[in-house]
């Protein structure tokens, strides 16, 4: 293996898809870039990974609505760089009884942000959706455009493979045990457990479920961060309706304001569907866990990592 510089402008901890984001973005900006990761690259122990998670601009708060149109043209700036896609879309569909506040509140953030919506009453979704979709006669709908599925894996591969043809040095099997500011020139040294160290003017931390091991190790602190165990569920559709759930039909992203909370993603290579259930405080049926190397993460949604694209602009700016 070829020998690795030891001073960077950034050093990145983690290497899902978070820091895989923060390397590209850095190296495009003409920083020198370290990413470390303390397993295989790929690998199947965090959040980052699989099939599908879903992205949507429908959101209760105004400021994630505003990301996720940012970045959903930042995705496409990324996959015109690379020359595949990762982000596949369609449209979103939201529902819930009328009262429901977290509804209420999506609706006035479509308003408040321009979002081109239609409040659909159970017939027009049925209609509109081709009887896919069966609402409760006291539901809404709410149909936008900006919705689909976003490949978790895939688009980590793309990241790092980005990040290297921009100038970023990719290192795995890195378990970081120590992160020291440097009191004689400034900057922050980085040790790893195999004896490794870096200097680097800036470090980046995206850990993820580890977040709470990483602090406790380098600095004896104690982060109240509890990591969640959560399974998603498929549903397989039977034989002869799977055109009726895909992408190229128009079957939409989708999430549900009863109870529990549901949002699932259309059937893309698979004849399945995927969902999560939530409900209110947490994953329905899943308790904290500590992180190893049989669980998959807090799976969040593809929408809520979008939102690094944006999130970077203020990160770099101070850089």
């Amino acid at each position: 293996m070829e020998s690795v510089a030891k001073e960077f402008d950034v050093i990145v901890i983690g290497a899902g898809i978070m820091g895989s984001c923060t390397a590209y973005q850095l190296a495009k900006r003409g920083k020198k870039v370290l990413l470390l990761e303390q397993f295989d690259f790929l690998h199947h122990r965090g959040s980052s990974h699989g099939e599908s998670r879903t992205i949507r601009c429908t959101y209760p708060e105004d400021y994630y609505s505003q990301m996720v149109l940012e970045s959903a043209k930042l995705w496409e700036e990324a996959e015109a760089e690379i020359g595949y896609r990762v982000y596949f879309k369609t449209g979103h569909l939201d529902m819930g009884v009328p009262s429901d506040k977290s509804l209420q509140a999506v609706i006035a953030s479509c308003e408040s942000n321009l979002i081109p919506h239609r409040v659909v009453n159970r017939e027009q979704v049925m209609h509109e959706f081709s009887g896919v979709f069966d609402i409760p006669e006291n539901w809404i709908g709410l149909s936008t455009d900006l919705g689909g599925v976003l490949k978790p894996t895939k688009a980590v591969s793309m990241f790092q493979t980005l990040a290297i043809k921009n100038g970023a040095v990719l290192r795995d099997y890195m378990e970081v045990t120590e992160i020291k500011k440097d009191y004689e020139r400034g900057g922050i040294t980085v040790g790893t457990k195999n004896g490794s160290k870096f200097w680097g003017e800036k470090c980046v931390v995206t850990v993820g479920a580890w977040m709470s091991k990483l602090v406790k190790t380098v600095s004896n602190r104690v982060l109240p961060i509890k990591p969640l165990h959560t399974s998603i569920c498929y549903w397989r559709i039977k034989d002869g309706y799977q055109d009726k759930f895909s992408l190229e039909d128009g079957f939409p992203s989708f999430s549900s304001y009863g109870e529990p909370y549901i949002y699932g993603t259309p059937s893309l290579e698979f004849p399945v569907i995927s969902a999560v259930k939530i409900k209110c405080g947490g994953f329905l049926g899943h308790e904290p866990v500590t992180p190893c190397f049989l669980a998959c993460f807090a799976i969040t949604s593809a929408t809520e990592f979008a939102l690094l694209f944006t999130y970077l602009k203020l990160l770099l700016s101070s850089s």
